[in-house]
């Protein structure tokens, strides 16, 4: 109980910081999506259960500090999470390279998810060139931010726990026995 709410309260921290600082950049830079970066963190750390529940809520956190559709973004950090975790399960991801190439690919998938859900509502009433260009400098500044967040959150939420199956740090034990 207390590590779910301590791994809440990262969370929410690295959100409270992101919408901070969104306050003092540039309007024609897109903030870096924290909340993404930490869902792949947890999709690294955690089992389904509980890292579902955490991205669920803190893209509903996320939803609700924006001021947009309320689930848009706790239906897509909860799709990324899952989609994260299988990949995960598969592959060993060693080093921050790898990782950051999953926060790439997850923030495409991320945005054409609420890209389409929109779309369908008829909510979006921009060119595809306008949508391009936000989806490659959100995933950029998201890539870019993406290894502050690695290397901070780990010694964070780490609580102790050194040695166990699903560590961030060594990968999934199944993937490391299969040598992948």
């Amino acid at each position: 109980m207390v590590k779910t709410l301590v791994l809440l309260v990262i969370g929410i921290l690295w959100l409270i910081l992101a919408t901070t600082l969104m306050g003092f950049s540039p309007t024609y830079l897109p903030t870096p999506d924290v909340v993404l970066i930490v869902v792949i963190i947890f999709s690294f750390q955690y089992s389904f259960s509980l890292g579902g529940a955490l991205s669920f809520l803190l893209g509903l956190l996320q939803d609700i500090l924006s001021g947009g559709i309320i689930g848009l973004n706790a239906l897509s950090k909860t799709v990324i999470f899952s989609l994260t975790k299988t990949i995960a399960r598969r592959f060993y991801f060693s080093n921050v390279v790898s990782k950051i190439a999953i926060v790439f690919l997850a923030g495409i998938f991320d945005f054409l998810l609420a890209a389409s859900i929109l779309f369908i509502g008829g909510k979006i009433h921009s060119t595809v060139a306008v949508l391009a260009r936000q989806l490659f400098l959100q995933i950029f500044f998201t890539g870019l931010f993406s290894p502050l967040v690695f290397l901070i959150t780990p010694a964070i939420s780490d609580l102790g726990e050194r040695g166990s199956e699903e560590g961030f740090r060594y990968g999934h034990k199944k993937a490391r026995t299969r040598g992948i």
